[in-house]
């Protein structure tokens, strides 16, 4: 009766399970006439997506330029944001993907400013954090196996383990090698997959929550 009396959200109910019906149905097989409107859907949902971070990229400049107008406390680091956004945006503007013309160097030029950003920006940044992360985890597990967790004191070991194994002069021996092979064979891909396999149930659980209405985040409730 809550819905019957909300018009606004029946009509955003019914268009959010209609499309996404339809879009499953095509994807396990629905003929010609389900094919082409999931098609056209599926479009629209990129339209859609490219506009919603268009206007979240607005946002983000706008809430950093407040800040650095401002001197708020970090504002450096807000500028460095806009620099970088700025350098992307200027980057992907004038020299365009191979394949298309950019508007002051020819195609054959073009993808070389993003790759230069990449390579000697993000790439560097990305391997640091990940190393961190490391460390990070570890740092953790050592805090919980001081409250007595067994489960921690089992990451410890295996952490140690296998940075241990990493080593050199251990990894050179006979036996090392075809050891950490078959745990990584049958241990931790045994332990990847699993975790597959609950986030795939766990999606399936929340896209069917999705379809019958009972989460409707497309509505802010």
């Amino acid at each position: 009766m809550s819905l019957l009396r909300d018009p606004k959200r029946l009509v955003a109910l019914l268009i959010a399970g209609v499309a996404g019906l339809i879009v499953l149905i095509d994807f396990v097989g629905g003929g010609p006439a389900f094919n082409r409107v999931a098609m056209v859907l599926v479009e629209w949902a990129a339209i859609i997506t490219a506009l919603a971070l268009l206007l979240g990229i607005f946002s983000v400049i706008g809430s950093h330029l407040g800040r650095v107008r401002r001197k708020q406390a970090d504002w450096p680091y807000s500028l460095v944001l806009l620099l970088g956004v700025l350098t992307m945006i200027v980057a992907g503007i004038f020299f365009p993907l191979p394949g298309r013309t950019g508007w002051m160097l020819p195609a054959t030029l073009a993808e070389e400013p993003i790759r230069v950003v990449f390579r000697t920006v993000y790439e560097p940044l990305a391997s640091s954090l990940l190393a961190l992360l490391a460390f990070f985890s570890l740092s953790a597990a050592l805090r919980a196996l001081q409250r007595g967790n067994r489960e921690a004191l089992v990451v410890v070991l295996v952490a140690a383990l296998v940075l241990i194994a990493q080593l050199p002069p251990v990894a050179t021996l006979p036996a090392v090698g075809p050891t950490v092979q078959w745990l990584n064979d049958f241990v931790v891909l045994a332990g990847a997959r699993g975790l597959l396999i609950g986030a795939a149930i766990g999606a399936f659980v929340a896209g069917v929550r999705l379809l019958l209405g009972f989460d409707t985040p497309y509505l802010d409730r």
